[in-house]
């Protein structure tokens, strides 16, 4: 069963994407019908990229494909891509330290000064995992579905931590949800 949720975040994303510049996507999680529907409006190139299901994403041992070679195998980012916007939902909070520096290794040559991404982040370290993923109904609202199961490896950042661990962004915006989740908006940070 699909439903709708409000966000206060997405027009953000929106508000300064022009109907007739070329928008080029990235999109961490399955390639949903409503997110595709959504982005036909837009002239735009999208790129999905389902992390989930590469989960648990860490280094391998001795002889196994490094974790960087792992994320360039399931990102397939393609050359010379500079991704306006980046989907990455609650997959950080799947991903541990390494992981993610592995991830923002891979996507910093593909980000530009004007990138922005979005995620979901604990409010807390306490914070259960959720049980839902996410695609987008239109410019204010995300459709959430329920997972049929947890993914591995949960490792929740708090939004604190989360800013830390995420050298090519800073957090833009953020705000508190009624499940004790956080809705952040990120911003390029490329003189790092």
């Amino acid at each position: 069963m699909t439903t709708t949720q409000p966000s206060r975040l997405l027009p953000a994303l929106f508000e300064h994407v022009d109907d007739d510049w070329p928008l080029t996507v990235l999109h961490i999680g399955p390639a949903l019908p409503e997110t595709v529907n959504f982005f036909s409006d837009y002239r735009c190139k999208l790129h999905f990229a389902d992390l989930y299901e590469e989960l648990p994403l860490r280094r391998g041992a001795e002889g196994e494909p490094s974790l960087e070679q792992r994320f360039e195998r399931a990102l397939a980012l393609p050359g010379g891509a500079l991704f306006d916007l980046c989907f990455f939902w609650d997959v950080l909070n799947f991903l541990n330290r390494d992981a993610i520096g592995a991830l923002m290794a891979m996507l910093r040559p593909h980000l530009h000064p004007d990138s922005l991404g979005h995620c979901f982040a604990p409010h807390n370290a306490r914070t259960a995992a959720s049980s839902q993923y996410y695609g987008i109904a239109d410019s204010g609202n995300l459709t959430v579905r329920q997972r049929v199961s947890i993914p591995p490896d949960y490792q929740p950042h708090p939004q604190g931590e989360l800013g830390s661990l995420l050298p090519c962004f800073r957090v833009e915006r953020s705000v508190l949800l009624p499940d004790r989740r956080t809705e952040l908006l990120l911003k390029a940070r490329l003189g790092v």
